[in-house]
This record gives structure tokens, sequence and C-alpha cells, in this order.
């Protein structure tokens, strides 16, 4: 596992999974947008007040006078009680002729330490929201003065609720959708922190050419960008040549199951074969052959006859169409252990096939997962490990090392295939 993480890689990770993250964060933008209209209903809190005052008799006492300010205030305390009361709400709502769940709240508070009371109401309708205010206020109004007849209670409305500001359904879509947005943005940058730094699959390919004491040949880019890709198997071929020094038979292996190996092998002898080069490709993966297709070819003879003898390795070579100086022995499925043919026949086949070309590029499948390999890497004079961006781990690549050499095999880098 990789003990650091650079920004390039997290950068690296988003530029491939571009199309998905596009998807996820619309996918939140649009359920998040259409939320309101299905879950959230918006409110509107408009208020109105009410001015309370008792009236104090002509022949009222001194005593009586110096009460007045106490009677008053509990003839506040008693409205802004009542202002609080659900049974302010269903009665508003019954005057009006309206759905009481119309009406979310209604709340009554004093004003300061003056006898007036502030009725709040809170409704999902902006267009009757200041109606609804002025009713539940005049009720309460009407309420008080019918509970304290002596001395006389006089409540007035004295300030009316303004209109309620009515939003726009379209201006709160927009809000939850940009905030959808947002939020799909950034769980998605979370959940891509996360994959980089808990992957322990090969990402960086220099710092699995240092842990490992491996070269690196070469990296072949994601995509389908052909050009690209050419170049990449040029770039190849420059540092194979080097490092493969006066070796003239090239095992290319798979790591892992599905890792592209088969492409490295024939992009790396397409490439030989541009700078000049007799190459002779061979597809050592007899339990599901490929290259025969990738290059629309038929041959009729096939690896397996050369290994049993049948045909010599020129007799099994096609010339690959469009490609001057390659040739390619394709693989075919057969009963037989396909391990069992590379270890009778391999070494004179590779030994016949080096005398008609400069290069003999073989594919093998992983030594890991099959014999296959074991049996012919003793014959080969180089060997290239295939690892994948992002799948083969570290530990994979570690152990295929470790069992090519274990095996004869004489381990001259490795290549990362979709960059």
């Amino acid at each position: 596992m990789e003990l650091f993480v650079s920004f390039s890689e997290i950068m690296h990770f988003f530029r491939r999974n571009r199309i998905q993250f596009l998807v996820v964060v619309l996918a939140f933008g649009i359920v998040c947008g259409l939320l309101p209209l299905k879950f959230f209903h918006h409110s509107y809190s408009v208020n109105s007040t009410i001015t309370l005052s008792c009236e104090v008799p002509e022949d009222a006492g001194t005593e009586y006078r110096l009460q007045y300010a106490g009677i008053l205030n509990t003839r506040v305390q008693t409205a802004v009680a009542a202002g609080n009361s659900r049974a302010l709400i269903a009665e508003t709502a019954q005057k009006l002729g309206i759905d009481d769940s119309e009406i979310v709240s209604i709340a009554g508070e004093q004003v300061l330490s003056a006898p007036v009371v502030k009725v709040t109401i809170q409704t999902t309708d902006g267009a009757r929201a200041a109606e609804i205010s002025d009713t539940a206020a005049q009720i309460l109004a009407d309420d008080m003065m019918r509970q304290f007849p002596s001395p006389k209670l006089t409540a007035t409305l004295t300030d009316k609720a303004l209109p309620a500001s009515v939003g726009s359904q379209k201006s709160t879509l927009l809000k939850a959708g940009i905030l959808g947005l947002l939020l799909g943005f950034l769980l998605y940058v979370i959940y891509g922190l996360i994959c980089v730094l808990s992957d322990r699959s090969v990402r960086s390919s220099r710092y699995a050419e240092e842990i490992l004491k491996l070269r690196l040949l070469g990296e072949v880019p994601h995509g389908r960008n052909d050009e690209a890709r050419k170049d990449a198997f040029r770039k190849m071929r420059a540092v194979a040549l080097h490092q493969f020094g006066s070796a003239k038979c090239i095992v290319v292996e798979s790591v892992t199951d599905g890792d592209g190996g088969e492409e490295t092998a024939a992009g790396l002898a397409v490439s030989l074969a541009q700078a000049g080069k007799r190459v002779l490709l061979v597809d050592g993966g007899l339990r599901e052959p490929k290259l025969a297709a990738f290059f629309k070819v038929q041959p009729e003879k096939t690896l397996n006859d050369a290994l049993s003898g049948n045909c010599s390795a020129e007799a099994a070579a096609v010339p690959v169409p469009g490609c001057e100086g390659l040739s390619l022995v394709s693989g075919a499925k057969t009963e037989e252990s396909p391990a069992d043919l590379f270890a009778k026949g391999f070494a004179g086949f590779a030994s016949d096939a080096r005398q008609n070309c400069d290069y003999l590029i073989v594919y093998a499948p992983p030594e890991k997962m099959y014999p296959d390999a074991d049996n012919l890497l003793a014959s080969s004079e180089a060997v290239v490990l295939n690892a994948k961006y992002g799948s083969t781990t570290y530990l994979a690549l570690r152990e295929a090392q470790r069992g090519t050499a274990e095996a004869g095999g004489k381990v001259a880098g490795f290549v990362v295939t979709s960059v």
C-alpha cells in the first residue's frame, strides 16, 4: 500500500471518473430541486398588534388608581397566553372559512413593557397572510373585552399586518437545486478522497518502481486515443530495447486476469515491427486466445500444433495485415493441459522461431492463476510483467515478480496499462 498520495493522483481519479462525477452531481441537484414540490411548503410570517387599556371609574379611589398598572398587566398576560393557544388557530380558520392546516402557528407576545400584544402568524398561504393575522388579532381583542367587562377593557387593533412577500416557487426550486449540486459535489469529492486513500492498487508507477526495485518500462494510457497509445508503445520500445539487451525471446506476462496483457504484447510487437524488426508474436493464452481476433486473421495452424510437433513455428505463423514485419502464431483452446503443452514443446518452438525473426514476443497468462507461464518462462530471455492501473495490487505485482523468478524467468521490468 502507498504511504503517500499526491495531488496529481487525486486529480487523475476525478479525470478518469468525470462522467460518473457529473452524473452524481446532477442527480443530487435534480432530486434536491424537486424535493420542495413533495415535502416542503413555504411558510410566510406576518404580525399585527393590539393595544389594551382599562377605563378608570370617575369615583375610583386612590388605592384603585395605584393598582391600575397591575390590573392592566394581568389583562396583557392573559392576552399573551390566549394568543399562544390552539383555540385561536381554530377560531381564525373557522371565521375565514379555511382549513386550519393552512395556519402553521399563532404566537402572542408583549411588546417591551407596554400594554401592547403582538400577534405573529405563520401560514402557507402568502396571499392571505395579512388577512389571517388581522383576523386572529381582532378575535383575540374581542375575546379579551368579553372576558373583562369590569373594569371595562378596551382592546384595539392598532397596527395591521403588512402583506407578505410571496416568494416564487421557481426561486425555491432553484435554490434547492443549487444546494443539491453543492451537496453532490461535496459528497463525491469525499468519496473520491476515500477511494484514493484506501486504494491498495498500483496508482503511482514510479512509486511501484521504487518499492519493488523493478524497472518501469512504460505506461499505456486509458481510453481510445489510438495515437496516444501508439506513442506510448513507441516510448516503451525504446526503453525495452535498452533493457532487453541481447534478449530476443520476450514474454509479456499478465499479473492478474483481465489486465490487458494481450494488448501490451500486441502493442510492443507492432512498435518493434514499425522500427524495421522482424517480429513473431505468439498468443500463449491457450485457455482463451484473443490475438487472432484482435488482428482479424484466421490461421490454419496454431501454437498448439507447433508445440505438439505437428508443424514448424514458421508454418504456424501468419503475416499480420497492414504491419510489415509482424507475424502471429495464434493459440487455440485445447482439452489437453496448456501447461503440459508448454512443458513438452516450448523450448524447441522458441529455438525454431528465433531463427526466422529478430524478436519473439510471447503473451503468457497470469503465473499466479495458471501453471502455463511457469512452464515456458525458463526458455525465455526476458519477462515483462503487465499491471493494470487501479486494479492490480502491489501485493499481486510483488508475488508475480517472485513467482516468475522462481520459475526461471528473468524479469526485465513492468508495464502499467489503462493509466
